[in-house]
This record gives C-alpha cells, structure tokens and sequence, in this order.
C-alpha cells in the first residue's frame, strides 16, 4: 500500500479570511513535514466562504486573475489554484479524523 496523509474535518479558525468559522476538510501530508493543513475539501454550506478566501488570498498575492468577487465567482468552476493552499496547524480545530497517516511503499 502506497503513501495516504491524514484526513480530518476541521474547524478553521483566527485566520482573518472568510473560511473561519467553517469546517473544511483538509490533509497532513509527510513531504512538507506536516507544516500544515492542505485544503482538500469543504463540508456543505462551506463554498461560498472558500471562494471569497480564494479570491482574497490571491488578490493580495497579485495572482488572481479577476477584479471583481463577481467575475471570480462566475469562473469557480472552471478556475485552477495556482498551488497548494496552506492553513496553519494553529488556525485549525480538529473535529474528526477521517483517515491517519499511512506510510507504506511510493
């Protein structure tokens, strides 16, 4: 069995972004030395705050393609990170584990 990182559901939290307050689920994985939470996923009800703090994050990046929340928002489905998207370990209550960390053979 290959490599699997761990899985939880977890609260984010004193972020500053829209996603606080929000459960995501969100992976710990070995090749950056569990530094942080990686977003995976959200629970329902959780999309629109992820998309605000995509458009956010990006914006004060000066990655993000569009102006406007709106324009983001219209091209969601088709837009592309341009990486992981990092939370850390300190902004995240972990509410449920869904898989631990498994380390077979790569």
């Amino acid at each position: 069995m290959g490599y699997r990182p761990k899985i939880i559901k977890g609260k984010i939290k004193n972020t500053g972004w829209p996603m606080d307050g929000h459960t995501l689920i969100l992976s710990l994985w070995d090749y950056d030395d569990h530094e942080a939470y990686h977003l995976t996923d959200w629970t329902e009800g959780s999309e629109e705050a992820v998309i605000e703090t995509m458009f956010v994050t990006e914006t004060e990046a000066g990655m993000c393609l569009y102006d406007t929340l709106e324009e983001f928002r219209e091209h969601w489905d088709e837009w592309e990170p341009e990486g992981v998207f990092c939370i850390p370990l300190s902004n995240v209550e972990v509410q449920e584990i869904i898989q631990e960390e498994i380390k077979g053979e790569m």
